[in-house]
């Protein structure tokens, strides 16, 4: 069974729909509008305040898939500790997260801009399916004598 991401609410699952989503074209502008007020540790109230990472949807769902190990133990030992704050964290979640989802919005513009590209790219996917339609079809007509 899949586990379920939570979303930046940090209490039902990641949904477009909801509105507790980074999506993966969205502006590095877009994506920290949303990063920043996400759910963190309840027990950090104040900046001061040690956490537990663990209690944590930002460590616990994006820190571990997007942050590399090094800075992953950084945030998880400032957050026990409180030498760093949420905010702190979340930034560096954000770095890792532009790395990884920059070049997909970019690609994705690239793509948008050029609009002969696609229809071509549609137009040569039908052809083919269509070439792998009518063999099948010949093959069932075969089988069926």
């Amino acid at each position: 069974e899949a586990r379920r991401i939570l979303g930046l609410d940090g209490e039902r699952k990641m949904s477009k729909s909801l509105g507790n989503h980074i999506g993966l074209t969205e502006t590095p502008e877009q994506i920290w509008e949303k990063l920043r007020p996400a759910k963190t540790d309840p027990a950090r109230v104040r900046r001061t305040d040690k956490g537990d990472p663990e209690k944590c949807n930002i460590f616990t769902s994006y820190h571990r898939f997007f942050t590399p190990a090094p800075d992953l133990e950084r945030c998880a030992e400032g957050c026990r500790t409180a030498g760093i704050g949420c905010i702190d964290c979340k930034k560096v979640l954000f770095t890792h997260l532009r790395a990884a989802l920059d070049p997909i919005r970019e690609r994705a513009d690239e793509i948008r801009g050029r609009r002969d590209y696609v229809l071509d790219a549609l137009d040569q996917g039908a052809r083919h399916c269509k070439e792998i339609a009518a063999r099948t079809i010949a093959e069932v007509r075969a089988a069926m004598g």
